[in-house]
């Protein structure tokens, strides 16, 4: 069965998730990359250890997972080790994105749509069919993520400023949904958007 493959990519705070959950109520399959970063590194699992090995047991919280907090700010502010890092999980997640992608119970939506943070950072477009990227303005992703993450305006900022920037992922990307309104007229540009995808990949 062919399952057509969607990304949904965008930075931090420009509203991808609300694009996938409006995705999910019109019946698709719908994946987090963010959500399956975390599954690799539960304890027991092989992300787990590597990541152990690489930064100590001050990492590991009393309960025995990871000290996400110290981690996320360890890596914001040490390029080398977020690099190391990232060579270690990246690989990891793109095996159980396509794992979950594989096994998922489809209906009558033969579509999967995944949301995927660094998906040009990481050369990932070459996984999906059609990707999507959504932008907003600038101070709004830096309130949003600092909201979001309990951070300074300041430390939000340097999280933004490490990612690709939005001029690059819309050029990249095969289609573009702008967040600067409502979530409802966010929902009407993603149902809109998925009209036309239908009409050129689903339709027999």
């Amino acid at each position: 069965m062919k399952i057509l493959r969607i990304a949904v990519t965008g930075s931090a705070g420009s509203g991808k998730s609300l694009v996938c959950r409006r995705f999910k109520e019109i019946g698709l399959v719908t994946l987090d990359c963010d959500v399956i970063a975390r599954q690799v590194v539960e304890p027991g699992m092989q992300g787990f250890t590597k990541i152990t090995q690489l930064f100590g047991q001050e990492i590991v919280l009393k309960d025995g997972s990871l000290d996400r907090p110290r981690l996320r700010n360890i890596i914001v502010n040490d390029p080398k080790m977020r690099k190391k890092m990232e060579d270690i999980l990246h690989p990891q997640i793109i095996k159980e994105m396509a794992a979950q992608m594989k096994n998922a119970a489809y209906t009558d939506k033969k579509a999967v749509a995944v949301e995927v943070p660094l998906l040009f950072e990481l050369g990932m477009e070459k996984q999906f069919d059609v990707t999507i990227v959504v932008t907003a303005n600038d101070p709004d992703l830096v309130k949003r993520i600092s909201d979001r993450d309990k951070v300074t305006l300041k430390d939000a900022q340097k999280m933004l400023d490490l990612q690709m920037p939005q001029e690059e992922k819309t050029v990249k990307a095969d289609y573009v949904i702008i967040n600067k309104g409502t979530s409802s007229e966010l929902f009407e540009s993603v149902d809109n958007l998925f009209e036309e995808i239908q009409k050129e990949f689903l339709t027999t």
